[in-house]
């Protein structure tokens, strides 16, 4: 029987150990002592992986969403799906491997700001979308053997009419501008943070010129997230917005990109303007980045709608 869905994410689904250090420690950019013993504030577990993390923020949005990803049929594969399901994910599209376990990352945070130590599991990363209709389709972070993957991914897309977000992780940036042309010409949407931008685009300090170079590769629409300085986009017709972010009081800021990325794309999906998308994704960023892990602040729809009420002094801006 065929599922329908709002939106079909496709990439990593890993486990996400958080370690809060004590406030007693102080560290300095993180440089460990050999030997020494460094008290953590607790621990929490999480699923993780920008897939993982959009799909549930948009699952809270209210959108009907199901995950492609590999995972093992170990004890943190069971986590996994328990997560999803939790949280409202179409977990049955998920290939359960029992030669592999998922991808671990252990992320240290103190005062604000995290490092993350992580042991990947490579994967062959074969998926079937058979008996799959969804609307949009986002292609996000995968290992090494990406590349047929998103390929398999792309000609169901263009099969069935289906839109495609794109948020490429560190391994499909790493093989270059020359490496992703073919699929960013293909996208409906792009999501970059500024390094991100620079690296495919050139290293411009203005987040302007890297919108329209990374547009004259092919996207309709393109997001960069740049810190305390918010974010930009550059939509179908070339305007281009930049949107402050919203004052909150930060303790994790793990996440905060995928966030923005649910935030926005929900509103997009939706048919909402590129100005409300703009605060959809700063507000669900905000919100993240109040707790520890990269899901554990993500909104709901009806409380995303009551901070939108709240929001003042927020400007977007075209520029």
């Amino acid at each position: 029987m065929d599922q329908n869905f709002d939106i079909v994410c496709l990439g990593d689904a890993t486990i996400d150990i958080f370690l809060p250090l004590s406030e007693s420690n102080s560290l300095n950019n993180f440089s460990f002592d050999s030997g020494e013993k460094y008290l953590a504030d607790g621990y929490r577990l999480f699923t993780g992986g920008i897939a993982s993390n959009v799909a549930v923020g948009l699952s809270k949005l209210n959108k009907k969403v199901a995950i492609i990803a590999e995972i093992g049929t170990d004890i943190l594969s069971d986590k996994i799906v328990q997560n999803f399901e939790e949280d409202g994910v179409y977990t049955k599209l998920l290939k359960r491997n029992p030669a592999r376990t998922p991808t671990l990352s252990a992320v240290i945070s103190n005062k604000g700001r995290h490092i993350l130590f992580t042991a990947h599991i490579n994967s062959e990363h074969e998926f079937s979308f058979e008996n799959v209709k969804s609307s949009w389709l986002l292609l996000a972070s995968l290992g090494d053997k990406w590349k047929n993957a998103y390929q398999d991914a792309l000609s169901y897309a263009l099969a069935n009419n289906t839109k495609i977000a794109f948020a490429p992780g560190g391994n499909q940036l790493r093989e270059g501008k020359d490496s992703l042309t073919g699929f960013i010409a293909k996208t409906d949407i792009i999501f970059l943070n500024k390094e991100e931008a620079q690296s495919l685009a050139g290293e411009s300090d203005d987040v302007k010129s890297l919108l329209e170079q990374i547009k004259k590769l092919g996207a309709k629409t393109v997001v960069i997230t740049d810190g305390l300085d918010g974010s930009y986009c550059i939509d179908e017709n070339s305007n281009v917005y930049h949107a402050g972010i919203v004052q909150t009081d930060t303790k994790e800021t793990t996440g905060a990109g995928d966030a923005y990325t649910s935030g926005f794309l929900a509103a997009f999906i939706s048919g909402e303007t590129v100005e409300n998308a703009m605060k959809w994704g700063a507000l669900n960023s905000a919100s993240v980045v109040q707790k520890v892990g990269a899901q554990e602040g993500l909104l709901t729809r009806d409380k995303l709608e009551e901070e939108v009420k709240k929001l003042e002094n927020f400007e977007i801006k075209i520029i």
